[in-house]
């Protein structure tokens, strides 16, 4: 195979990004309120391996789980209200507000995380452990490069 240009590199990159969560949501059945807790348990074991630096701002959940942030604050408030959450100003900039799992958040969470744990597996399942390793070094080296 050819090297691929670097914009067709980000276009591939852009395309398997949406299908990847296109078929993540689909394989899990999970949307709204359990898809939110889902992607922030996720990103709690992204940060606990180092793949992510802090707490997901409600902005950046939004763009993550590709609704408007006016429309997730609705959804946060009522998953502030059962308990399954809690928002706090962030450390950097006092005017983001950062979204963190509550234990009980965590449980409501855990069925879908059980889905997306299975979908990861499955879809990786091409690749053997030297290119996952090299896979996730090169994630890295991505996400670092883009803050």
């Amino acid at each position: 195979m050819e090297p691929l240009s670097d914009d067709s590199i980000m276009r591939e990159m852009a395309h398997m990004s949406q299908v990847i969560a296109r078929r993540s949501r689909q394989a899990g059945g999970a949307t709204g309120a359990s898809f939110v807790l889902a992607v922030l348990a996720s990103h709690e074991e992204a940060m606990a391996e180092g793949f992510a630096p802090r707490l997901l701002s409600q902005v950046e959940l939004a763009d993550i789980v590709g609704i408007r942030p006016q429309s997730l604050g609705a959804l946060l408030a009522r998953l502030e209200a059962d308990g399954c959450i809690e928002r706090a100003a962030g450390e950097q900039d006092r005017r983001a507000r950062q979204v963190k799992l509550t234990d009980h958040g965590r449980d409501q969470a855990q069925e879908a995380r059980d889905h997306q744990r299975a979908f990861a597996r499955d879809t990786l399942a091409v690749l053997d452990d030297a290119e996952k390793r090299q896979l996730a070094a090169i994630v890295l080296k991505l996400n670092a490069a883009l803050g």
